[in-house]
């Protein structure tokens, strides 16, 4: 059998994450040669080349306890084992989320977080940082991976107050405390599920190419944490919904779509409808059956508001047997190549799109700029040429008093430049106070301490809204009012600059601070994320404290780890815009002194301007040469990021931007 497209789609994924950061790593060191950009500015570009080689493209698969979803992972990317590699089928569920990622050169092994860390402070995230909670097991033989994985079924009987006060197994009825959704054990126990994560380490094609894969147990899994596999599916880049065309859409899948996935538009989403092999009847023509699941499809586009074409049918089970056993028509009965190519078609292109904008709109900055200020030297060596030529048919007499011109000119650029270098300091020093007072992280963490009171506090879907809403707000509105305070600091650099733009003909900067933007709109879209969040508690582990708690402490360092960024690109904007503004005025005094000397050399010999003349004209084949290996970088560039004519035009302008 060839290799499966969704396999081969990943690779090539993989490959173009190489080819991406070659090309950022090739402009990084073409722009290094010209020192023309800030220290800043190539040291982004090093970054974002880092960070586009050790991109990974996060899947979960998320839904209701038993839909297939372990089974559905198996059969599309671990059919190679030539068996099921995470438990699946009668009494072998994963209690558990499970995160499935490439081993970073260590030998295969799983690692486990007891379910008793739900009592501690903090994100299963900043967990992964205490090694010392994590059970570790080796993957070193089948019988050692065999053991490992029924680690991922265990479940425990426990005390039902213990239970709660780790936040599992809310009461069926709050006006029936003693009762609990977990299964009894006896005695007054009831049953959950013996860890809280496991990250399993693989040394795996798929896996090194840069994909991690997130299982999550479903919300009605007994004692499941739901909030973090909501949490899960959000931080993923696509999800895909499982259900079960033994079931259909229940009514907690339709919460579920409506309350949490459904309305997320930062996810990249599809929806499968597995175990399509419980319609199959022998007794019943093929034709029927296929109009059957055809109709099973229809319904669910309907009650999920979908286009029938977004939803996927499958049968993961047949289609793992099918891939094992290399049966062609059982592996097309089963649906799961078309699910293949709705992964490859739906959900690798819009992680390819966030790299592509993310990258195309640093590297098409960066070539706007070099190429106005090429364009700028290479005028200026123009004039001084035909300066220099107007000279040759000037008398003697004349060049003295152009000496003296030249010598006044300098010394007022040197008052002038040393004015706008105390001027700079001042603007570095707003740029620390200020600029980020509004920004402030003492002023954000009480914002969040008062809202995590407030949210303790509140045992209703409307109050947890409400202070869910406000806290968006308020934090929006402290960004506002920075990237008011950066609108005003920039036009005073701006006017700053201007002063010695007009006098001397520099070239014109732009100092506006875009990259507040799109921060702002990220936030945004971040405040929706979490719009409906009372709503999802309802459904995921009911309105108890510690699950209060924990969610909005994932969602404040969220926020924190926001504000955090914004401030360094705030910090970075000031210094790489000063920093362009005073290498425009260390050119301009290094070609300014030249030519003072150019002249005091002319004067005292006037066979010494054509010399002169042959030295400029050197100088701008040199520049003529940097100009076109820069219009050659952007040719393939362009081809590279297949960059419209519209995403070209800026080409001819020069924008400093941060």
């Amino acid at each position: 059998m060839e290799k499966p497209l969704l396999i081969h789609r990943l690779q090539e994924y993989h490959q173009w994450r190489h080819h991406i950061a070659a090309a950022v790593q090739e402009m990084a060191r073409f722009s290094l040669s010209l020192e023309l950009l800030p220290s800043g500015t190539l040291l982004r570009m090093e970054s974002l080349a880092q960070e586009i080689l050790d991109d990974q493209l996060k899947i979960s698969f998320y839904g209701e306890f038993a839909r297939g979803k372990s089974e559905l992972i198996n059969a599309l990317f671990f059919h190679d084992y030539g068996a099921r590699l995470l438990p699946s089928g009668p009494g072998q569920t994963t209690m558990c989320p499970v995160e499935i990622r490439a081993t970073s050169g260590q030998a295969a092994h799983m690692e486990l977080l007891p379910i008793r860390s739900r009592s501690l402070r903090g994100s299963v995230e900043q967990l992964k940082r205490s090694r010392e909670l994590w059970t570790v097991l080796p993957l070193d033989s089948d019988t050692a991976q065999a053991a490992a994985m029924a680690q991922l079924t265990e479940t425990l009987c426990v005390g039902l107050s213990e239970a709660r006060r780790w936040g599992l197994c809310p009461p069926l009825d709050g006006a029936k405390p003693e009762q609990s959704q977990c299964p009894s054990c006896g005695d007054g126990k009831v049953r959950i599920p013996r860890w809280r994560y496991a990250l399993l380490r693989l040394d795996h094609s798929v896996l090194q190419a840069g994909l991690v894969i997130l299982d999550t147990p479903g919300l009605n899994a007994l004692g499941s944490e739901g909030d973090l596999g909501l949490e899960l599916a959000r931080d993923a880049d696509a999800v895909i919904f499982v259900l079960g065309a033994d079931t259909g859409v229940t009514q907690s899948d339709l919460e579920i779509w409506e309350q949490a996935l459904g309305r997320s538009p930062l996810l990249n989403q599809l929806v499968v409808l597995n175990k399509i092999d419980t319609l199959w009847d022998e007794l019943k023509p093929e034709a029927e059956i296929d109009a059957m699941v055809e109709q099973q499809r229809q319904v669910v586009a309907q009650r999920l508001n979908l286009r029938p074409d977004q939803i996927v049918a499958v049968s993961a089970q047949k289609g793992l047997v099918g891939r094992i056993r290399k049966d062609e028509t059982l592996l097309h009965r089963s649906g799961l190549e078309g699910l293949e190519r709705a992964i490859a078609e739906v959900l690798l292109p819009g992680k390819r799109k966030a790299i592509e904008e993310n990258t195309g709109r640093l590297l098409r900055r960066v070539l706007v700029d070099q190429q106005v200020l090429l364009d700028e030297q290479i005028q200026n060596l123009r004039t001084e040429m035909e300066s220099m030529r107007r000279l040759q048919a000037q008398t003697g007499e004349q060049l003295p008093r152009l000496l003296e011109r030249q010598r006044k000119l300098l010394e007022s650029f040197a008052r002038d430049r040393s004015s706008f270098l105390r001027k700079q300091q001042e603007f570095l020093e707003l740029s620390r106070t200020w600029l980020l007072e509004s920004l402030a992280m003492d002023g954000l963490d009480g914002l969040i301490e008062e809202a995590r009171a407030e949210l303790l506090a509140a045992w209703t879907t409307v109050g947890i809204y409400d202070r869910f809403t406000r806290f968006f707000a308020e934090t929006i509105a402290q960004f506002d009012q920075a990237l008011e305070r950066a609108n005003r600091l920039s036009a005073m650099m701006l006017e700053a600059y201007q002063g010695l733009e007009q006098q001397y003909l520099l070239p014109r900067l732009d100092t506006v601070p875009y990259a507040l933007l799109p921060r702002r709109a990220e936030l945004l879209s971040l405040a929706d994320s979490y719009e409906r969040f009372g709503k999802r508690l309802e459904i995921a582990a009911k309105p108890q404290g510690v699950v209060v708690r924990k969610a909005f402490l994932s969602l404040a360092a969220q926020i924190r780890r926001f504000v955090e960024a914004t401030r360094r690109d705030l910090t970075s904007w000031v210094d790489e815009a000063l920093e362009l503004m005073n290498r425009q005025l260390v050119l301009y005094a290094e070609q300014s002194d030249e030519k003072l000397r150019a002249l005091e050399s002319i004067v005292e010999s006037s066979v010494n301007i054509q010399p002169r003349i042959e030295a400029l004209m050197g100088k701008e084949q040199v520049l003529q040469r940097q100009a076109q290996e820069l219009q050659a970088l952007r040719d393939r560039l362009q081809n590279l990021f297949r960059w419209t004519e519209e995403d070209s035009q800026g080409f001819h302008t020069l924008r400093l931007s941060s």
